[in-house]
Order: C-alpha cells, then structure tokens, then sequence
C-alpha cells in the first residue's frame, strides 16, 4: 500500500499569510467574515478572542482583519471615514481583479464575474463596480448588447474547466469583451493534480471543509476519476474509512486546510500500513509454532535453551523437582528454579503426575542423566501476562514508552509489545523529531482498534500479542468532560464569581472557572461614559450575571450593571417624591426639558409643568446649560418627572394666605368668577360682531381676535394672558 499526498496540498500563500497575521496579532482583533472555511482554524482563533463579524458596526474599537477573499471599495470607504484601523490580508491574485474591475467600471463597461454569486471572493468582487456586476455560473440565460463593452473576470478558485467552457461560452457571444484569466495558477496546479491523482489511486481522500469552495472542486473531479473518494473534515472521519491492504491511496487538500490536518490523516493512513503488518506478523508467529509443534516427534533431539515444555512430576524432594517431558532424557527443576520470586519452594506441593509447563535452561548439563528447566520463570511470565491481559483489558492503562519506531512509539508488558502512532500521543500533532523526548516517559493508554477492525467486535488479548495504544483518545474525553461541564455551568441568567484579567478598549475579560468571559463597557456601568476599567480592578473578584453563551462560538458575555442599583432606584431612595432639586438643563424637546440633576440621574420637566402661563415651546423659556429649581412630583416607569412651576404656585399661594383671611378669599374667588365669565361673554360677542362685518363691508382691519394670525385661535389662546387668581 502507497500513501501518496499531492504537492499543492493546503494553504495557499493569500491563506497562510491571512492565519499568521491573525494568530500571531498582539491587540484585541476581529476579521470581517470567516478568515477561512476550515472550522477548527476558527476555534483556534476564537480561543485567542479574535471573533469573525459580519457587521462593520460591531468592530467597537478593535483592528479589522480583511481575510484574503479581500471586500468591496465600500468597506475601505466606511474604515477610512471612521479612522479605522484594519490590516489588509487581501490575496495578491484578488486585489489585481478589483484593480481590473474598478478600472473597467470607471471606463463605463458592463463587468461579468465567472464564479459563484454567493462566494465571498466575488461579493468582494462586485463591490469594486458598485455592485453591478453580471455573476454568471451557466444557470441562468443572459442577454447581451452589441453595442455594449464588456469585461470579463473569473473568480480565483474556480474550476477552471468550467471557467474555461464559460469564457468560450461569453467570446461567441459578445462582440465586445475583454477576457481576463484570473483563475490563481495554485488553484489551476491543485486542480490539475487532483486530476492526475486520482486516476492513478484505489481510494482518495480530500481533505478540508465542505464550506470551502475550492474543497468542493477538488471533490467533484476526483469523484469523477475515483469512485472511492472521501470527503475528510476532521480526523474521525478518516479513522471512518476502511482501508484496504495493497492498495493506493491520494490525498488532497484544499486552500483552507491547516497542514497539521493534512499531516494527521497521512500518518493515520501510514499507521494502517502498521497495523496489517502487526496482525501479519502475529499470524507468521502462530502460524510457525503449530508447524513446529507438529513436526517435532521426537522432542529430545530438538532441545534449546529457552524452549518450553510440558513436564510431568516423577518424583520432588529438598533438592527439586523430577519430571518427564517426553525425551530420552528426564527433566530437573532445581529448587531455586521451581517457585517464582518471593515464594518459597516446598516439595509437598508436587505430587507425582502432577503437570506443568517449564522452559530449558541448559541443555549441556553437567549431569548426563537430566536436562534442567525452569518453571519459576514460566510463571513469573505467565503471572505478568495474566496481570498484562487485566491491565490492557481496561479503559486506562499507563505504560513506560521503551523505543521510537516508524511513525510512533513502542513499550512492553509481559509477552505484550504496544504500539503508539505519533497521531495517538496527544490532541496536538507531534512530529517525527519530537518522538525521542517521549522514550522513558510513562503515557496513559487504551487500546484501539486498527481501521479494518469490525467495530463491534472485541479486541483478543489470547490469540494476539502486539496491540494499537492511544493517549490522545483519553485526553480527547477528559477535555470534552471538562468543556461539557463547563458549558452546563454556564446558564444564562445565572449568578457567577469571576476574577478580571485585562482590560480591552471595548470592555474587561473576566476569568470564570478559568474560562476568559468578555463584559463589555456597555454592560459595566449604567453611565455610558465610564469604561470598564473604571469600573473594575485587575485581580480583583466580582458577581456578574450571565448575559450570552454560545458554545459553537466559545463565547460568555457577562453583565455587571445588571446586578447594581439603577439610576432610577438610587434617586428614588435619595429623592423622594416632593423633593426639591437643584439641576442643569441637559437637553431641550419639544415636549419638554431634561434636567441633570446628578450625574447619570436626570429628570424630565414636561412643558405643562414648567409654567402657568401658556408655554408652545419649552425652548423659548429654557436652553441648555440653564441651572433650574424644580420639585419631582413623580416616579414612574423608570422616569423620573419634575415640575418648575410647582415650586412658583407654592411660592404664590404662600403669599396670599397671609395677606388674606378665608372669609376675603371665597368672597374674591366668587366676583372674580363672574367678573372673568362676563368677559369672556363680551369677548366673544365682539368678536362674532366683528367677523360679520368684516365678511358683508370688507372695509377695514379685523381686531386681534379675528386676526389671520389667530384665525385659527383655540379656546385656551382666548383665555391667554387672563388671569383668574383662583385658589382652590
């Protein structure tokens, strides 16, 4: 079997610059858009609390990551308008198309993208012509116009046999169009040799991301040359391939995917290669002791030191054990041969015919009357094997690595040997010249089974002896136990305990049972002007209420302001209704005056309480910055409501009441009454008069009442100016 992996395999250089630049950033950071389609690369980053957006507006402060699909010249435009800090990771292949495509736009032409409408690379694309572009991928019927220019771009990772069948296509049917081949020649190169490849293997994997487009092209032409190709995301779904001995096997790998993956599945495939060879090996030893049992007839001209045989007990006394094992000679198990280590030999234990196994251990005896065996050290072995089986049987054993060997490591126990693929020894890959710092050191293991195995079927640790060990399998369920429990802990609503870290420009990353959870600025304080930083120290540990969680984006936002009093609440305590405030104008409406009355405490004097005369506009009697003495006449829905001209009637009715006794007052009340009721009769009478006139002479000016300026007067601009002094 052959393990062939294609050159052009993995990131491409617009690719790998991208993923450098994003992990290696040393201040808070988000890409616009997915960096790549490759979902493990995303965790990776999102571990680092570098997050992919897809709205411009929630950038909050950080450096844009532009990936190397590249963006529309509207997105440059709104960074630059906002002073914006962004690093362009653009592909140097992508950013000569939208120098061809904006130049074209500019010259009036109709510019047409081969590719994918939906692909980000093109959406870019289009965006360098105002987003007018014609996207054509053969679905649908397009009319052209001969006295139109045309210019055309084809999409990087295309297939470039379709691009090719579609730029044929556009030339015989446009007469005026400048063609422009901008598929990237790595794209064309991987293609080609995806090609080549598959039509010379048994079995393909092609590796990457099933979101990636150009993946997904290495797929369909293989598909087509190999009807044995896999689809590989992630390292379990290569272990899901059966593999067959003696065959070839191709492997390719999208723009998208990390070397490290690419990398695991070749050696997953080597190890197959191991794992035939072990159960060959351990078939060629059994195989060879039945032939060697079976030709042995007459066992005494066969004898070698080190060859076991069943012995049956003649005679035992203080020096050791007689027995027959079916040569010319007798056997001899000296006493100290006889008991393993730590037991002790007693001759009354081995009556005659009793039978056991024991090994030669010199056949040049200097008695010519025996041949000498041990059987201390047949069950010391057989006590280690025994005690080997129970170890290996369960689901953690640990074991000391003893040699490094093709593709992993080897260790021993009893008549056992344990072989470890570099891929098996932890989550994270280990390459070829890590492996000697691993000799010496002990590995918690379980046995796995080869990838041919039937995985409903039981490992045999009678028939075989040599075995496939991983650690990383433990690891792998420790780490999900652990992140399980962890994302159970976390609920949303829940009160927790967290320690702050650091601080960043857009809020506090808080550690919560060593998880790093984000509090933005807005969550920290009610007043909007204090960053978290203000708000918290470092080290320090507070109680937060958990606002989002979301595993898939390995994201927790807490909130801090939620559990402290509100503004509202605090000024409820310290002002009750009735009080008196002194405050500053913050804000004019036209419904009213916003008063400061601490910081981040204001109160609002609607227009109908700042005076008793008619106010149409509160602006024509307050501005901004006015200082005012108001009373908070009421709390209500988070609100807070003042009244100025409260204080002025209170002011008022003071007054009065120590100039003028009750019996005065209702007399007053009583004339003033009629005398404003008479008035307003008269006033109305007059002014009806007076419209009536104007209507049958048409001869001189109304009077202020029937003005074209309060022709329109309502009941309350009559009443304007006419004070009742009525006291209730």
């Amino acid at each position: 079997m052959s393990v062939t992996v294609a050159k052009n395999s993995g990131f491409c250089q617009g690719v790998k610059k991208a993923v450098a630049v994003a992990m290696n950033i040393d201040e808070p950071a988000v890409v616009f858009g997915e960096l790549i389609h490759n979902e493990s690369v995303l965790k990776k980053l999102a571990d680092k609390g570098i997050y992919c957006i897809d709205n411009l507006e929630e950038i909050d402060g950080r450096t844009l990551i532009i990936r190397s699909h590249g963006v529309g010249k509207a997105v440059y435009d709104y960074l630059e308008k906002n002073n914006i800090k962004y690093i362009d990771c653009t592909c140097v292949f992508v950013k000569k198309i939208h120098g061809i495509v904006h130049d074209a736009y500019l010259k009036g032409k109709q510019v047409i993208i081969i590719g994918n409408p939906k692909h980000p690379e093109v959406i870019g694309i289009n965006g360098w012509c105002d987003d007018t572009a014609i996207v054509f991928n053969g679905e649908k019927n397009v009319e052209f116009d001969d006295k139109k220019e045309y210019s055309l771009v084809v999409q990087t990772t295309y297939d470039h046999n379709k691009a090719e069948k579609f730029s044929n296509f556009l030339q015989n049917n446009i007469k005026m169009l400048d063609t422009n081949n901008t598929i990237c020649y790595t794209t064309l190169c991987r293609q080609e040799e995806c090609d080549l490849l598959s039509k010379n293997s048994d079995l393909m994997l092609v590796v990457g991301s099933k979101n990636s487009s150009n993946t997904c092209k290495l797929y369909e032409i293989s598909a087509k040359n190999c009807p044995q190709t896999f689809l590989i995301q992630t390292i379990a779904d290569a272990k899901s391939v059966n593999v067959a001995n003696n065959i070839k096997i191709g492997i390719v790998a999208g723009a998208s995917t990390p070397p490290e993956l690419i990398e695991e599945v070749k050696n997953l495939m080597n190890e197959s290669q191991e794992n035939i060879k072990i159960e060959n090996e351990t078939a060629k030893e059994e195989t060879f002791g039945e032939l060697l049992a079976a030709s042995q007839t007459d066992k005494s001209m066969n004898i070698k030191a080190g060859k076991s045989y069943k012995c049956t007990v003649i005679s035992a006394n203080e020096e050791g054990i007689t027995v027959s094992f079916g040569g010319k000679k007798d056997g001899f198990v000296c006493k100290d041969d006889a008991e393993m280590d730590g037991v002790d030999y007693n001759p009354e234990n081995y009556k005659s015919g009793d039978t056991f196994t024991a090994v030669v251990i010199d056949k040049n005896s200097k008695s010519k009357e025996y041949i000498y065996f041990s059987k201390g050290s047949v069950d010391q072995r057989n006590k280690e094997n025994s005690d080997a089986v129970e170890m290996l049987s369960q689901s953690e054993f640990k074991l000391e690595m003893k040699e490094c060997v093709k593709n992993g490591l080897k260790g021993y126990y009893g008549g056992y040997s344990i072989f470890v693929p570099a891929s098996q020894i932890k989550i994270a890959y280990v390459t070829d010249a890590d492996l000697p710092k691993y000799v010496g050191k002990t590995l918690r293991l379980r046995l796995i089974k080869s990838n041919k195995d039937d995985p409903d079927t039981a490992l045999d640790l009678k028939s075989k002896k040599s075995f496939i060990a991983s650690q990383k399998i433990i690891l792998e369920e420790e780490q999900k136990k652990k992140e399980d429990e962890m994302w159970a802990f976390f609920e949303k609503d829940k009160i927790v305990k967290g320690k702050v870290k650091r601080f960043a420009e857009f809020g506090a990353f808080v550690s919560v049972n060593g998880f790093d959870c984000l509090v933005h600025n807005s969550d920290a304080s009610y007043n909007k002007n204090v960053p978290a930083s203000e708000v918290f120290e470092i080290g320090k540990t507070y109680e937060f209420i958990v606002r989002y969680v979301s595993r898939e984006s390995s994201k927790v936002k807490l909130g801090y302001k939620q559990l402290q009093k509100k503004p509202y609440e605090i000024a409820y305590e310290k002002y009750p209704v009735g009080s008196v405030i002194t405050g500053t104008v913050r804000d004019v409406k036209d419904y009213g005056a916003f008063v400061l009355i601490e910081d981040n405490i204001d109160g609002l004097v609607p227009v109908s309480e700042i005076s008793h005369s008619y106010t149409r506009n509160p602006a024509d009697v307050l501005k901004v910055g006015d200082e005012v003495t108001a009373q908070i006449i009421r709390f209500e829905d988070n609100r807070i409501t003042l009244s100025i001209k409260a204080l002025i009637a209170k002011e008022e009715r003071t007054i009065e009441e120590t100039t003028v006794s009750e019996e005065d007052y209702q007399e007053a009340k009583e004339k003033r009454a009629k005398k404003n009721a008479k008035k307003f009769e008269t006033a109305a009478t007059s002014s009806t008069a007076r419209k009536s006139r104007a209507v049958k002479k048409d001869e001189e000016e109304v009077s202020s009442w029937s003005s074209e300026e309060n022709a329109t007067a309502t009941m309350a601009d009559l009443f304007k100016g006419l004070k009742l002094d009525i006291k209730e």
